[in-house]
């Protein structure tokens, strides 16, 4: 069984890399934060010890960016507006060129432009 379309349920704020809160997002998707069932080796450098990694998923050709891309990775609030701040890791397709073609960015959690709020909405 291959991979079916998520029900994109959530809007994200993206920022570029030079950009970030409290301007305005550059970009907002629609969404599907995952933890579930999916199986990745993420096999760069990660900030923290126990730093958790999240895939989001994205309809295709979501504009979002990763380190492979010339202006560097971007930011994600996952929720938007949630104050939940993740860096982009890296962006691919999932399904290339089949009818349940969809985007997967690795997200980690940051604390680049402070804290989360508390209680974690």
């Amino acid at each position: 069984m291959g991979f079916s379309v998520p029900n994109f349920n959530i809007s994200v704020n993206i920022w570029r890399q030079a950009s970030g809160p409290p301007a305005a997002p550059d970009v907002v998707e629609d969404a599907n934060l995952a933890w579930g069932k999916r199986v990745s080796s993420y096999q760069g450098e990660i900030g923290t010890p126990n730093e958790p990694i999240m895939t989001l998923l994205l309809p295709p050709a979501a504009d979002i960016r990763g380190p492979q891309c010339s202006l560097g990775p971007d930011w994600v609030e996952a929720p938007a507006g949630s104050g939940r701040l993740y860096s982009v890791l890296g962006v691919d397709d999932i399904g290339k060129g089949f009818p349940n073609e969809h985007r997967a960015a690795i997200i980690a959690w940051t604390t680049a432009f402070g804290s989360w709020p508390e209680p974690i909405p």
